[in-house]
């Protein structure tokens, strides 16, 4: 295959920029900070899925599916993971419910949220709507345990974020290893440039679906040891989650600390340690609430069958790839530069 495919999409500074304006948004103006983020994004034309040998890979190859995933679901469990900030979660809630008049403010709140809602028991309202019953939580320990429950956030949104994921780098030795058995499995190309091969919006059954309705975008991820701070987005979904828990609306000075934030589902699904920039990892997130199975459907450019695929299922690759309507069917090989290479099957 061609040398030029191998090559990085963006460099490092290029990466740097993207990530820089990606995290500068504000939300005030979101078509515009689209246009302004596609703009620093340099898309290679191929990206790659490595797949191992089983039913499943073998039906979605045959059927032309990808399927988007939970990020709680893939290997690395800081996937999607938020990085909150408990001491300052700490203070602001100790500073902010220190003095009688905070509690009261707090009290009365509560009050008006709940005192009219027949779900929610009795004594429960009279212990968090008088100022001496809130000063014995605090005094017993209460932050506490609210700063254990916001850090349960974390696995809420991993099970929430749906996306698919790609490299870059058709060729990377370790993805090999690690995703398609030990090079006993198989790669799928998918050409950029090549708007036919997608279905989606093609097809009767895409009126009703959420990726055709909403979009979705394929993003670089970003890697760096500095983690994104996702402590206001932990907030918000924090009040999502009361109001789900509660089936109360909030009260309104809780509201106007508990905005909605633009842009921190991506901030937080594209970056990941440096240790993992092996992967040359781009994202295609779901802009909307699906369940699951979630899927696109594009055919692929071509599939790269694994130095060590068996001949039995070399051959199941190749008859589910021909039934899809794959045109290029590579073999994997070691080239006279020690290199991991593919040369096009002809006759297959």
């Amino acid at each position: 295959m061609e040398a030029e495919e191998r090559k990085t999409a963006m460099s490092h500074d290029e990466m740097q920029d993207y990530w820089e304006t990606l995290c500068s948004f504000t939300g005030e103006d979101i078509p515009n900070e689209v246009n302004q983020l596609m703009a620093k994004i340099r898309y290679p034309r191929f990206l790659y899925k490595y797949r191992a040998v089983n039913n499943n890979n073998l039906d979605a190859l045959r059927s032309n599916k990808l399927f988007f995933s939970k990020a709680s679901s893939y290997d690395n469990p800081f996937d999607t993971f938020l990085h909150i900030d408990v001491d300052k979660i700490r203070q602001e809630f100790n500073s902010n419910y220190s003095s009688p008049e905070a509690l009261a403010a707090l009290a009365n709140g509560i009050k008006e949220t709940f005192q009219n809602q027949s779900g929610v028991p009795q004594e429960f309202i009279q212990q968090v709507t008088n100022v001496e019953e809130l000063k014995q939580l605090f005094a017993n320990g209460i932050t506490k345990q609210f700063l254990s429950y916001v850090l349960t956030l974390r696995s809420k949104i991993q099970d929430e974020i749906l996306s698919i994921c790609f490299s870059e780098n058709g060729f990377n030795e370790t993805l090999w290893l690690k995703y398609a058995d030990m090079h006993k499995g198989f790669c799928l190309m998918y050409d950029l440039s090549d708007a036919d091969s997608s279905h989606c919006g093609k097809l009767d059954k895409c009126v009703n679906c959420g990726v055709y309705k909403y979009g979705t975008r394929i993003y670089p991820v970003y890697y760096s040891n500095t983690p994104h701070d996702a402590t206001n987005f932990a907030k918000f979904v924090m009040g999502q989650d009361m109001i789900q828990q509660l089936h109360v609306p909030l009260p309104d000075f809780m509201q106007e600390e508990l905005k909605p934030l633009p842009w921190e589902v991506e901030r937080n699904s594209l970056i990941k340690k440096e240790c993992h920039k092996y992967d040359e990892e781009w994202r295609m997130l779901a802009n909307c609430k699906m369940n699951l199975p979630a899927m696109i459907e594009c055919v692929p450019a071509g599939v790269i069958i694994g130095l060590r695929t068996p001949p039995v299922d070399k051959n199941l690759i190749i008859s589910m790839a021909k039934e899809a309507g794959v045109k290029n069917i590579y073999q994997s090989y070691i080239d006279e530069k020690n290199r991991l290479n593919a040369y096009l099957l002809k006759d297959v």
